[in-house]
C-alpha cells in the first residue's frame, strides 16, 4: 500500500469517527407510505394522496408500474389505477425503490460506477428476498423482506458517497484504489449503516438487519434476516453485486438450511434475479 493510500484511509476513517458527520435524509414521502402500510387498515386514500403531490415521484411510480417487470394488457396512467392493479404493498415497494434511487449519485467516475453496480445490487436483493419471502413455508410477508433487502447495504452507499465527498473538500489527493474502499467498506458498512437506519427513525427490524447481515453470529430466529442474508449470497454468486462469487454453495449455507431452501428453489431464484436488471434501470 502507498503512503496516499494510507493516508486516505486514515483520513476516510476519521471522518467517519466524527460526530457532527452530516447523514442523508431518507425520503420523508416514502417514509410516510410505510408507515402508514404498517397500520392494522392501510388507507389506500392516504397513500395515493401522498403519492401524487409529489409529480416527480408519481411520474416515476407510474414508470416503473409499466416496465416489462409489472407489465399487464393495458397501460397505467394513475396511481390509483397502479394501486388497484398491483396493489397497496407493491405499490408502496415502487415508492421506496424509486425514492431510494435518488441516493445513489456521484459525479467522480470511480464513485458513480460503484453506485450503480451497488443500485443493482440493493435491488436484485430486495427482489430475491421478496421471492423467498413469498416461496417459503415461514410467515414473512413480502413486502418486508423487499424493503429490508432494498436497504440492507446502505452502508455501503453512505461510505461511497464520504469517500466522494472527502475528495471533493481535497481531504483526500484522489479517489482510493479499489482495494482501499473494499476494506473500509468490509470493516465499516454495517456498522454505519445501523446508525444511518437508527438516524433515519426506520424499525428496528430492519436496523438489524443492516447490522448482521454479514455477522457470523446471528439470530437464528430471525428469518426475515435470513432471507435477506441469502438473497444477497445470491446475489454475490450470480455477480449482481460489488464483487462475484461463483464458488458460493448457496445450498450449503446456514441461511438455506433455516429457512429450508431446496437447490431447485434456489435454481429458479437465480433465474429470477434476472429480472433484478429491469427494476434498477
Amino acid at each position: 500500500m502507498s503512503k496516499a493510500e494510507g493516508q486516505s484511509i486514515v483520513a476516510i476513517f476519521e471522518y467517519l469517527a466524527t460526530k457532527d458527520i452530516r447523514l442523508p435524509v431518507f425520503d420523508r414521502t416514502a417514509l410516510q407510505v410505510q408507515q402508514e402500510l404498517t397500520k392494522q387498515e392501510p388507507d389506500q386514500r392516504v397513500i395515493e394522496n401522498l403519492i401524487v403531490c409529489d409529480q416527480t415521484l408519481t411520474s416515476q411510480v407510474l414508470k416503473v408500474a409499466n416496465s416489462s417487470f409489472y407489465k399487464g394488457l393495458s397501460e397505467i396512467t394513475t396511481v390509483r389505477n397502479a394501486i388497484v392493479r398491483l396493489g397497496l404493498k407493491e405499490v408502496a415497494n415502487i415508492v421506496t425503490l424509486v425514492s431510494h434511487r435518488q441516493q445513489f449519485k456521484a459525479t467522480d467516475p470511480k464513485a458513480h460506477k460503484l453506485m450503480n453496480a451497488l443500485w443493482r445490487h440493493s435491488v436484485a436483493c430486495g427482489i430475491g428476498a421478496k421471492w423467498l419471502a413469498a416461496k417459503g413455508s415461514l410467515d414473512i410477508q413480502p413486502n418486508e423482506a423487499f424493503f429490508a433487502g432494498l436497504l440492507h447495504d446502505v452502508g455501503k452507499l453512505f461510505i461511497i458517497t464520504v469517500i466522494e465527498r472527502l475528495k471533493k473538500s481535497r481531504q483526500i489527493e484522489q479517489m482510493p484504489s479499489g482495494a482501499v474502499i473494499d476494506e473500509v467498506i468490509d470493516k465499516l458498512h454495517c456498522k454505519h449503516g445501523y446508525v444511518l437506519m437508527k438516524n433515519w427513525n426506520l424499525p428496528e427490524q430492519y436496523c438489524q438487519i443492516v447490522r448482521d447481515h454479514h455477522a457470523d453470529d446471528f439470530d437464528s430466529e430471525n428469518y426475515l434476516l435470513a432471507v435477506v442474508r441469502l438473497a444477497n449470497q445470491t446475489c454475490n454468486k450470480v455477480g449482481l453485486g460489488l464483487h462475484r462469487d461463483e464458488s458460493m454453495v448457496l445450498s450449503a449455507t446456514r441461511e438455506a438450511d433455516l429457512l429450508g431452501i431446496s437447490d431447485v428453489m434456489l435454481a429458479k431464484l437465480e433465474i429470477h434475479l434476472e429480472d433484478a436488471g429491469v427494476l434498477a434501470e
